[in-house]
């Protein structure tokens, strides 16, 4: 009974941090991520491969030794700023709360993949264009935008957060 309450309360805290979330426009968010692989699963706690465990708002339907990205960023509510994380694997976007381990902190940029141009080049919601490698372009030709992305700080990768994919990019020359 007494864990049933718990995961009540967190669903409810995290239910309401998502529609903060949810709200704000994905433009180019600063924030943490890192990727890591599920190694064990119970109920709603996933324990990576990494070390760390979260507690999910949800359970995923994703099976041990499934890729995910954890996504962290900064929500306000009421006026204060609260630390939320996204657990992204198989399409799926969880809430989730930190238990216990650790696990390292990556800086990217949240962010809307908005059109396909080409077969060959993504425009981001702030109007970046980046080009895709030429070995990665048949996966972008199955992905309809638009969709929520993270481009690594140093510009290098992009993940699909819907496919939990991610692609080689460098910026499009100007012309």
């Amino acid at each position: 009974m007494r864990l049933t309450c718990a995961r009540t309360a967190t669903n409810v805290i995290v239910l309401t941090l998502l529609l903060a979330a949810s709200s704000a426009a994905q433009t180019m968010e600063k924030v943490d991520y890192f990727p890591d692989s599920i190694a064990e699963k119970d109920d709603h706690v996933v324990r990576l491969s990494g070390g760390s465990s979260w507690l999910l708002a949800n359970r995923t339907t994703a099976v041990a030794a499934a890729d995910v990205l954890i996504v962290m960023r900064d929500v306000v509510v009421d006026g204060k700023r609260v630390p939320t994380a996204f657990l992204y694997v198989g399409g799926e976007e969880i809430p989730a709360k930190h238990v216990e381990g650790v696990y390292p902190k990556n800086v990217a940029y949240l962010t809307r993949v908005v059109a396909a141009e080409d077969g060959s080049a993504l425009r981001l919601a702030d109007g970046t264009v980046l080009n895709v490698q030429r070995m990665d372009r048949f996966a972008i030709s199955r992905w309809t935008p638009p969709y929520k992305a993270l481009l690594t700080e140093n510009r290098i990768y992009l993940y699909n957060l819907k496919e939990n994919r991610r692609v080689w990019v460098q910026p499009a020359k100007s012309k």
